[in-house]
Order: C-alpha cells, then sequence, then structure tokens
C-alpha cells in the first residue's frame, strides 16, 4: 500500500481498483459516443497482452454521417478513442485495438422544433 499525497489538505492511505467489468463498460461507453450507436451494436473483449490491455471490438458501420470519413479512417477513431480514454480515466495502457467492422447501421436524421 502506498500513500499519495493529493492536492486536499489530508493524506489517506488505500487504493483504488478497477474491476474488469468496470473496464469493459468504460471501453462500451467511448467506443458508443465515437461511433453513435447504441450499447447493444457495441461488443467489447478485453484481455491481458503481457501486462497491456488488448481491446477487441465489433461495430456496425454507420452510414449517412455528415462528412465522408472512410472506414479505416472510422477505426481509427475508435482506436485512438479507446487508448486515450483508458489512459485517461482508468490509468491503463493499452497494447492493441483490434477493431471489426459487422453489419451496417443507418443514422437517424432528427428535426429539431
Amino acid at each position: 500500500m502506498s500513500v499519495m499525497q493529493t492536492d486536499g489538505p489530508t493524506t489517506v492511505a488505500g487504493a483504488t481498483v478497477v474491476e474488469a467489468r468496470a473496464l469493459h463498460r468504460l471501453v462500451v461507453g467511448i467506443v458508443r459516443d465515437v461511433v453513435r450507436v447504441g450499447t447493444d451494436d457495441v461488443s467489447v473483449q478485453l484481455a491481458d497482452r503481457r501486462g497491456d490491455l488488448q481491446v477487441s471490438v465489433v461495430v456496425p458501420v454507420v452510414r449517412g454521417r455528415q462528412g465522408d470519413d472512410t472506414v479505416s479512417g472510422r477505426a481509427d477513431a475508435v482506436r485512438d478513442a479507446v487508448v486515450g480514454g483508458l489512459r485517461d480515466l482508468a490509468a491503463r495502457r493499452v497494447g492493441a485495438v483490434d477493431v471489426r467492422f459487422h453489419g451496417v447501421r443507418r443514422e437517424l436524421q432528427r428535426r429539431v422544433t
């Protein structure tokens, strides 16, 4: 156990544990926000790869987006978001992110009234 000085007035000993289920839900949320689909359309698997996380993601291709980004560009955006999100929010190092596209979804156009 280690003691870490915080910005607050007191120092408290303790440990922070992020369970596998929390990491899984975190990655699902990150991917959902990037791809703009529901959580039911996102599949994530986590594995240990020599101390780093290996993340496998399966999502649909979303049609009807603004801009004409490529599928490989979308995969890069997912990778960047997963690596950055796990680093910033869970202090985890990601060794690999595999992105697989399965199926197609049409992005719904919403009207603002």
